[in-house]
């Protein structure tokens, strides 16, 4: 248990190094979509859950383990994916879908391993369009976001 729990604030952590990285220009344009999605994922999570989707495991109180990483890698890809290839649909959605198909055939057993999360009565594919429809969300919650804002003309680099 020593170890999941060390595991656990690893996977909330590490990912926020990369931060400076990224840019204050980019981390406060794509934030308010990064939580809108984690916000929608918690959701998802919870609705899934209560309907035997999946099973999260007990994580560190008061998070549960989905909380662990929803706000550290998936946050945080979030708003990488968001800078590397917004304004390039195509290009956001090649690479998101082949990060979702890898996380989904491969990632998984890992995540079942280190005790976040286990698929009980949904399918790997079913997972996977779960994703993809959270993709084009985060997608359109950014493009939405950026029309409201009158930055459509816009194309500052990031």
């Amino acid at each position: 248990m020593k170890h999941s729990k060390l595991f656990l604030l690893a996977l909330l952590i590490l990912p926020w190094l990369s931060i400076p990285l990224l840019g204050k220009p980019a981390f406060k344009k794509y934030l308010p979509s990064a939580l809108f999605i984690c916000t929608f994922t918690k959701a998802i999570d919870i609705f899934g859950e209560n309907n035997k989707w999946w099973k999260f495991y007990k994580g560190l109180p008061p998070l549960n383990s989905m909380n662990f990483f929803n706000f550290g890698p998936y946050l945080i890809t979030s708003l990488w994916i968001l800078k590397l290839t917004y304004r390039k649909f195509f290009i956001y959605m090649l690479s998101n879908t082949t990060l979702h198909i890898l996380f989904t055939y491969f990632g998984l057993k890992y995540v079942k391993r280190f005790k976040i999360f286990s698929l009980v009565e949904l399918t790997k594919f079913q997972y996977l369009i779960i994703d993809i429809i959270r993709a084009v969300l985060l997608y359109s919650f950014q493009r939405i976001t950026d029309l409201s804002h009158g930055k459509e003309l816009i194309n500052k680099n990031e």
